[in-house]
């Protein structure tokens, strides 16, 4: 039986919600000193109380007051059990009515209306005038069949019927998803003489556990968990569904604010775009396309436009699927519940939920919104699938993909298994992808070489580095290296040193670029340890054009080496220098600039530009001014 619940209040401002609250577990929610001064509540309060059937309840108190109710919503995220509280001697008021509207649009599946100051209605038809208009208020909404319950938080009339109505209601309350990555939203946050950092919220999914590493977004940074209160008390760990108070290190105070959320690292990502479905209440004021709103999500407010994508307006009672493009990221995830008010003057004027948190920017059109409503009518699975699809060639981990479709991981877990099974994603050293971009990717590999050999047929293949950046850009590189390994394994491609071709291809040149090659060839084989110039070659080729092509296809065959720019040796001579090098440095432990210039009868720019190259290339190392031996393998060679 699951023990934490998290109960809110709702409801005019006095009406009693404080009072009631203090009423049921002797604590005072008024914190402040403004509050207490005034008889006010101004900020969010917390207390906790034991049910009688051992259950503890954390209550979220919130204000009344039109002008706080962002305060309100950032309470009201998270809460299993609502009391709408409404003062028997006024009845229903305006704020009776918004914050019943926002509690829509939540997901708040449980409530109770309490008639709190019954001790002030004497007249019974008075009070059943209240009753008929609180049954025609909460008429439609998840209320109207709820119980309704008489109190007075002054002299204690009904406060344990009440506590046992609370009890009934909280038997049909499911568990949260402990198994999903950890979210917690941030309502509070304080420092606390010899703890440091203290940020308190409704954990919405997870376990926080003494010593964990999470993550507070959307600033980024990294944060260590001290120790953990729930519900009053210190835990080793706090669970989803239950009031936390987290201490943290890393982090001071002026860092993180309500509105942040603390979370399992890597795993969630903010975002300032957002597919949505949104209604609008009854009495609503029309919505225009692009119109500015205000966003409420978890405890975070953000403020942006409303893109709406197959009509020129929103209207009252009316709903569509929509984007949301935002002036500041918020932490959101598939399914998360909103609520929406008018940028000014701030009134509610509906709510709906995420569909998509990190969608690509939607045009205008049919096509835009077929997209949207396919992802909001699919399962588990097809979520997954999609969320993986979706990731692209940046492709996805497991905890990511459970925040992304708002699954526990054992739910996430099978899907994964039966999608990889299926074939339809790729497990690739631990990260997913979906097969579409895997044969994409692949595509767009056979395609580019294709292209290459088509536009330079006279090069044996196109550099590795350069079929990278044209068939893939960026992404992960876990995905590029198994495809192209696949490929190659298939035989549609071959590797040859630095080069990708297609399967035997052979260089095609015409007879003047043949010309020109043997030329190449033979001036530097004849030039040997003073090869003649780049320049020198091409003023003797004729064609500048075809001298560059053959030069370039020499030295991607690897017939030909540039050492630097502008100089290069035939690939046998420099394996010659290479020899004497090995040779010298075994004779006399080192070798010099002067003392290889002096065994090649060559000069010193030629000579210090080998021994350069070859520190390059791991042969040498220089010490001083002289060069001694790193690969061992050339000596070798020498010997044999």
């Amino acid at each position: 039986m699951r023990n934490l619940f998290v109960v809110g209040t709702a409801g005019h401002i006095d009406h009693g919600k404080s009072a009631l609250v203090k009423a049921l577990t002797g604590i005072d929610p008024d914190r402040l000193e403004e509050e207490k001064r005034r008889g006010m509540t101004i900020d969010l309060g917390f207390a906790h109380f034991d049910l009688p059937s051992g259950r503890r309840a954390g209550i979220v108190d919130v204000p009344g007051h039109e002008r706080l109710i962002k305060n309100m919503l950032a309470g009201a995220t998270g809460i299993d059990l609502v009391l709408l509280v409404i003062a028997a001697d006024e009845g229903v008021m305006p704020q009776t009515r918004e914050h019943l509207d926002i509690l829509r649009f939540l997901p708040v599946r449980a409530g109770i209306v309490v008639l709190n100051k019954i001790d002030l209605v004497e007249d019974p038809s008075w009070l059943a005038l209240v009753k008929d208009d609180v049954r025609a208020l909460v008429a439609g909404t998840f209320l109207e069949s709820g119980p309704i319950v008489e109190v007075s938080a002054k002299t204690g009339k009904g406060i344990p019927a009440l506590v046992q109505t609370m009890e009934q209601m909280l038997d049909g309350i499911p568990a949260r998803q402990d198994d999903a990555p950890v979210r917690l939203p941030v309502d509070r946050a304080f420092t606390m003489a010899g703890f440091g950092t203290i940020v308190t919220g409704t954990l919405w999914s997870g376990r926080i556990a003494v010593g964990d590493t999470l993550e507070v977004l959307p600033q980024g940074k990294q944060v260590r968990v001290r120790g953990v209160q729930s519900h009053g008390e210190s835990v080793a760990a706090g669970i989803a569904g239950s009031r936390v108070a987290a201490n943290l290190a890393g982090i001071e105070k002026k860092e993180i604010t309500r509105g942040n959320v603390v979370c399992a690292p890597g795993v969630f990502k903010p975002t300032n775009l957002m597919d949505v479905r949104i209604r609008l209440l009854a009495d609503a004021p029309v919505l225009p396309h692009l119109t500015r709103i205000r966003l409420y999500l978890g405890s975070d407010e953000a403020i942006g436009r409303l893109s709406l994508l197959d009509r020129p307006r929103l209207d009252a009672g009316g709903s569509a699927v929509a984007q949301v493009r935002l002036e500041t990221s918020i932490v959101a995830a598939t399914g998360d519940p909103f609520v929406i008010r008018r940028f000014s003057p701030m009134i509610t004027a509906g709510g709906g939920e995420v569909i998509n948190a990190h969608p690509p920017r939607r045009r205008r059109g049919a096509a835009s919104i077929a997209a949207i409503e396919q992802a909001s009518v699919t399962g588990p699975h097809a979520r997954v699938e999609t969320a993986v699809l979706d990731a692209g060639r940046q492709g996805t981990g497991v905890e990511e993909l459970a925040a992304i479709v708002s699954a526990g991981r054992t739910q996430v877990d099978e899907a994964v298994a039966t999608l990889t099974a299926a074939g339809q994603i790729a497990v690739i050293r631990g990260h997913l992808f979906h097969r579409k971009t895997f044969d994409a990717v692949a595509g767009a590999i056979r395609r580019e070489v294709d292209a290459f050999h088509n536009a330079q047929p006279w090069r044996v293949g196109i550099p590795k580095e350069d079929l990278k950046l044209k068939a893939f850009g960026s992404g992960d590189n876990r995905l590029y290296a198994h495809v192209l390994a696949e490929v190659v394994a298939t035989g549609s491609v071959e590797e040859t040193g630095e080069f990708v071709r297609r399967p035997g291809y052979a260089p095609v040149s015409s007879q003047q670029e043949l010309t020109i090659r043997e030329h190449i060839v033979h001036m530097l084989s004849e030039g040997r340890f003073a090869p003649p110039a780049r320049e020198e070659l091409a003023e003797g080729a004729g064609d500048g054009v075809a001298f560059d092509r053959m030069f370039r296809a020499l030295r991607d065959e690897g017939t030909i080496i540039e050492i630097a720019p502008g100089i290069a040796f035939h690939r046998d001579v420099l394996e010659d220098i290479k020899a004497v090098v090995a040779a010298e440095i075994a004779a006399h432990g080192n070798i010099t600039v002067a003392g290889l210039r002096d065994r090649l009868g060559t000069s010193r720019k030629y000579a210090l530009t080998v021994l350069e190259y070859f520190d390059s290339i791991k042969v040498t190392r220089r010490i001083g001014d002289a060069r001694v031996l790193i690969d061992r393998t050339v000596a070798a060679k020498k010997e044999t």
